[in-house]
């Protein structure tokens, strides 16, 4: 049994935008809380002196 997408080329064009605008606020969001934590090019704190 095939199934038919009764949907137009419109409905389904409208989808696929709203699918875009929210994979960018997606990376929006990802990138803030990139730059927030300090972001990826930073290097690694040296490890403080233990003293035992």
């Amino acid at each position: 049994m095939e199934m038919k997408d009764e949907r137009s080329d419109a409905d389904r064009a409208a989808d696929a935008e709203e699918a875009l605008r929210e994979a960018d606020a997606a990376v929006a969001a990802a990138k803030a809380e990139a730059v927030r934590w300090g972001g990826t090019d930073k290097r690694p704190a040296e490890p403080a002196d233990r003293h035992w």
